[in-house]
């Protein structure tokens, strides 16, 4: 435990770093790294780590208190371990029905800092979105945290269709930016696999079918978790 503790403080200062370089080129960043390394795994699961503590601190003045940190935490980590590792499972068999070989291990890697990246970009988007509302309408906000996404009474059509109109449009755009740079960044698994742009085209289908599938299973854990 406690040479886990100096590795994530060690790694502390380079998280930024880090992030930004795979914001800024996914795909530069992963062809540098050595996927199958034992460092660069510890690496990636440290990077994780981060960015796990951070999606839970950006998420928790949005959410109304029914958990302490600590417990979301530890069951935002289980889900997001069961994430990880039935879509590396899921990209290990796109890209081997395309002719791929890489192995499973360095798509681990390679997904973990990627989805690093994007729950934290996806929870500072909801934290501005949902911040919006509850700095301009504080009862709506309140209203929409109770309801838990069943239909909302007593609410002025005018003011607050607006203010909901402009809360989602923020989410909207921010979500559609994350997934640009995660179409920009699908060129490393291509890149890890030596295939062509089309195989790789044709692993992405076969990515995005079976993320439904993933999407309901880790959908299903979560209800069961935060329940």
């Amino acid at each position: 435990m406690g040479e886990l503790s100096e590795r994530v403080l060690a790694y502390l200062p380079k998280y930024i770093n880090v992030f930004g370089s795979l914001l800024a080129g996914p795909k530069r960043f992963i062809a540098k790294e050595n996927s199958n390394a034992d460092e660069t795994f510890n690496r990636s699961l440290i990077f994780l780590g981060i960015s796990l503590v951070l999606f839970v601190v950006m998420e928790t003045p949005i959410h109304l208190p029914k958990y302490d940190v600590w417990t979301r935490l530890c069951l935002m980590a289980i889900l997001c371990l069961v994430a990880i590792s039935l879509t590396a499972i899921a990209l290990r068999f796109s890209w081997w029905v395309v002719g791929g070989k890489a192995s499973i291990r360095s798509f681990f890697v390679t997904y973990s800092y990627f989805f690093g990246v994007m729950i934290v970009l996806l929870a500072f988007s909801q934290l501005i979105s949902l911040g919006f509302l509850k700095v301009v309408d504080p009862a709506l906000y309140t209203q929409l945290q109770q309801s838990k996404g069943q239909q909302i009474n007593q609410i002025d059509a005018l003011s607050g269709g607006v203010t909901l109109w402009v809360t989602g449009l923020i989410f909207v755009v921010a979500f559609f930016c994350v997934s640009i740079w995660s179409v920009v960044g699908w060129g490393a698994y291509r890149e890890l696999n030596g295939l062509s742009k089309f195989r790789s085209f044709c692993a992405l289908m076969i990515t995005g079918i079976l993320s439904w599938i993933i999407a309901a299973v880790v959908y299903s854990v979560r209800s069961v978790m935060f329940q």
